[in-house]
């Protein structure tokens, strides 16, 4: 969803190659001035019964990457799992290092290929990102709730958002600015509170009789100084706005 998300808004100011699975073969060797790396597993639950398959997925592919092309600039797309302690904004900061024992094995998958990427590129940004809302969303509560199905998250959850409109601004943004070597927490101000998740639908919200908790609130303000960000309310209103168009 976010790949081809970022090719779309992207395009609007880029010249835009994206590259996939299916053409993969066909671009390596050539040449950009920034390659954005969205590719990956993005399913948390998979990653723990699937733990070498997800390494090779999102680790081993970001390797192979960074030597089948040549670029000047490599933006990679990481995640907010690789925060150890992820339940507040005093505790998810771009400086704090992480112990990697203790990560999930989809968080520790991600923190590996931030290694990788500050190690191979003179030149990069890493972006950990919450959840993105897009127009091709196949997965999460609020597809769920779209799919009018019962989420497997708890009522007390709350969880960070931004849209994949706005990952695209985020890019462009630090990449005109040529801002480089950093990390980047990438997410709305604040959370979205799962206890009032039914003001934002017109269908019924529903919850499974046995489900988890999940808390995600990375600290934003260090790209909030460089980059105004709306509020994770703003863009799960903006995005359920554009569902209803």
């Amino acid at each position: 969803m976010l790949g081809s998300d970022l090719v779309k808004y992207l395009s609007q100011s880029f010249s835009v190659t994206a590259i996939s699975k299916e053409n993969y073969s066909q671009f390596v060797n050539h040449s950009f001035d920034i390659l954005v790396n969205a590719n990956g597993n993005s399913k948390r639950f998979w990653a723990i019964k699937n733990p070498l398959e997800d390494f090779t997925i999102s680790t081993v592919s970001v390797y192979k990457s960074l030597f089948d092309f040549k670029f000047s600039t490599y933006v990679y797309i990481s995640s907010s799992d690789v925060y150890v302690d992820h339940l507040s904004s005093a505790s998810a900061l771009e400086d704090q290092i992480q112990d990697s024992s203790k990560l999930s094995v989809y968080g520790l998958h991600k923190y590996l290929s931030e290694q990788i990427v500050k190690n191979h590129c003179k030149s990069y940004l890493i972006l950990r990102s919450s959840m993105v809302l897009g127009q091709n969303l196949k997965k999460g509560p609020i597809f769920d709730i779209i799919e009018k199905n019962p989420l497997f998250i708890s009522k007390a959850s709350c969880l960070q958002m931004i849209s994949s409109q706005e990952v695209a601004n985020v890019i462009a943004f630090l990449t005109n600015k040529k801002i480089k070597n950093e990390i980047f927490n990438v997410g709305g101000r604040g959370i979205v509170d799962f206890k009032k998740i039914q003001t934002y639908f017109s269908t019924p919200v529903s919850f499974q009789d046995k489900n988890e908790t999940q808390i995600y609130e990375m600290n934003v303000s260090k790209l909030n100084k460089l980059f105004p960000l709306k509020s994770s309310e703003e863009y799960l209103q903006e995005f359920v706005n554009i569902l209803k168009q």
